[in-house]
C-alpha cells in the first residue's frame, strides 16, 4: 500500500520562503533608515572669505582652486599681500578640505545653520580661524550706466 501523500506545500519550504522574504525586508528597512540619516550638505563656498581676527582672506574659485592671501606680520609701511594657490573640495557630509601648494592643509565642517561662516582648522597645529563670507561689492546703478572713457 502506498502511504498517503500530504496535499499542499510542505512546512519546511514555507519557512524558507518566509525567512528569505523577512531577511530581504529587514535589509531594505535598514538601508532606507541609513540613507535617510545621511544628509547631503550643499552650501555654496565660491567667493571671497575673510578671517575675523587676522589679515587673511581666501578666494574659492568655481574650478575647485583656491587662493589664500595674507599680510606679513611685520608692520611695514608698504604692506603687500602674499598669496598661496591651492585646491579645495567638499565631501558629501559638508567637510571642506583645503590643500595649499605650500603644503599646508585645512579642514572645516560647513553648516546650513551658518552658511556665511566657518571655522577653518589648521591640520598641522589644530589652530582655529573663523572665516566669514565677504560682502558682495555694491554697485551704484549710476556707475553701471556710465560709458567707459576712451
Amino acid at each position: 500500500m502506498q502511504a498517503d501523500k500530504p496535499n499542499g506545500v510542505p512546512i519546511g519550504r514555507l519557512i524558507v520562503i518566509f525567512g528569505v522574504i523577512g531577511v530581504i525586508g529587514i535589509v531594505f528597512l535598514g538601508a532606507r533608515q541609513i540613507i535617510s540619516a545621511i544628509s547631503f550638505v550643499k552650501i555654496p563656498i565660491v567667493g571671497e572669505w575673510r578671517a575675523a581676527s587676522k589679515p587673511w582672506r581666501i578666494l574659492f574659485l568655481p574650478d575647485k582652486t583656491v587662493v589664500s592671501s595674507t599680510l606679513p606680520s611685520q608692520s611695514a609701511a608698504a604692506q603687500t599681500w602674499t598669496s598661496a594657490p591651492g585646491t579645495y573640495w567638499v565631501d558629501y557630509a559638508g567637510t571642506l578640505w583645503v590643500k595649499l601648494d605650500t603644503g599646508e592643509s585645512y579642514t572645516t565642517t560647513l553648516s546650513a545653520e551658518t552658511p556665511n561662516r566657518f571655522d577653518l582648522i589648521d591640520s598641522r597645529t589644530e589652530g582655529v580661524t573663523v572665516f566669514e563670507r565677504a560682502p558682495a561689492p555694491t554697485l551704484n546703478p549710476s556707475d553701471a550706466l556710465k560709458k567707459p572713457s576712451g
